[in-house]
């Protein structure tokens, strides 16, 4: 059995959790983030319909 105290970065053992907290994103980050996912949907809804996307303004 090892000497695990629960917060090493590699361990092996699912119980275990790295010191660093984990970080949320900022509103800007999650504001790009939808953008982009918005984006990539009108683009595929565009191949879907065929509608040119050098003729649409986004």
């Amino acid at each position: 059995m090892s000497a695990c105290n629960g917060h090493c970065l590699d361990c092996l053992y699912d119980f275990c959790v790295p010191e660093t907290p984990v970080r949320r994103p900022t509103k800007a980050a999650q504001r790009s983030e939808w953008k982009q996912d918005a984006l990539f949907e009108l683009e595929e809804l565009g191949d879907l319909y065929g509608i040119d996307p050098e003729a649409v303004r986004l």
